[in-house]
């Protein structure tokens, strides 16, 4: 079975809007910008500009997103897990916002395999402005969130399922609220387990059979965690992303942040957090901590 265990690791922050594009640590960097639309396009459910200087027709996002893949060095990643604070907000439809945890890596035909696990509100998609537990899949232009199609198979004894709603969730002038995430290789079907854990330990929920997929049952995998927020017309306000604070106060984070590998655990990380600030009309996304805010680095 693999092992979850600690390494120092690459940070890539990348701030989107109006195809304004920043970050470090090139590889990763050149990877996320190539890839973003189709990463993250099961969670938006939209067809973003491929180019990103479309904002206009598209739709802007906004992402600051962490990754380490096989590419930074010779660690064979099988899996990724995060604990992250939870929120709600009043969105209206055509905003979305959420953190997340994803494992990906591309076939023969470059065509992207992933799946991604965390939390979203997403008013368009689930009629209301709740916070739920989602995930997402994707194996080249077949993608799909939550159990809306064939795909994620629901462990018999969990009452867990993609879809539900997270309730209570963080506020600033209450305790915070947090989900534990888990996407791995179960090492010996070859499928990839979903584990969720409100305010505790991540217990099995279910998993994505390793048939869906064309490459993630054999080849190496990129680990990503982050944060994202998302408008789909420009008249519309940019949603909050993380907790909406300042990193100064009260920002939103990702802790306890591990990767599998088949050997021992690596823990990426004590705390990061996210946070944004809204500056004239912009909105600035900053991982804080030991890290590295917008594109310098440490």
């Amino acid at each position: 079975m693999e092992k979850f265990f600690t390494q120092s690791a690459l940070l890539c922050v990348l701030f989107l809007a109006s195809s304004t594009v920043g970050g470090c640590f090139p590889l990763m960097e050149e990877e996320v910008q190539k890839n973003w639309q189709t990463l993250m396009a099961p969670i938006l459910d939209v067809n973003l500009s491929s180019s990103g200087h479309e904002s206009n027709q598209a739709g802007t996002l906004y992402l600051a997103v962490y990754g380490s893949g096989p590419s930074d060095n010779a660690i064979t990643y099988y899996g990724v897990e995060a604990t992250m604070d939870v929120y709600g907000f009043n969105l209206e439809h055509g905003q979305q916002t959420g953190g997340f945890i994803s494992i990906y890596n591309k076939d023969e035909a470059s065509a992207i395999n992933n799946v991604i696990a965390g939390w979203n509100i997403e008013p368009e998609s689930y009629n209301d402005s709740q916070t739920h537990f989602s995930t997402w899949f994707t194996q080249g232009s077949n993608a799909c969130p939550d159990m809306r199609c064939p795909g994620f198979e629901s462990v018999f004894s969990s009452e867990i399922v993609p879809g539900m709603v997270i309730n209570p969730v963080s506020t600033t002038s209450s305790d915070k609220q947090y989900i534990t995430v888990r996407v791995s290789k179960d090492p010996n079907s070859g499928d990839w387990q979903v584990y969720y854990g409100f305010n505790g330990e991540a217990r099995l929920t279910g998993y994505y059979p390793r048939s869906l997929f064309t490459s993630l049952s054999y080849k190496p995998v990129t680990i990503m965690f982050g944060g994202y927020a998302f408008k789909k017309e420009h008249k519309l306000p940019s949603p909050p992303m993380g907790s909406g604070n300042a990193p100064i106060k009260n920002a939103a984070s990702f802790s306890s942040v591990k990767a599998a590998t088949a050997i021992k655990s690596i823990l990426l990380s004590d705390i990061y957090q996210i946070a944004t600030v809204s500056l004239i009309l912009n909105m600035m996304v900053s991982f804080m901590g030991d890290l590295a805010i917008f594109a310098s680095c440490l």
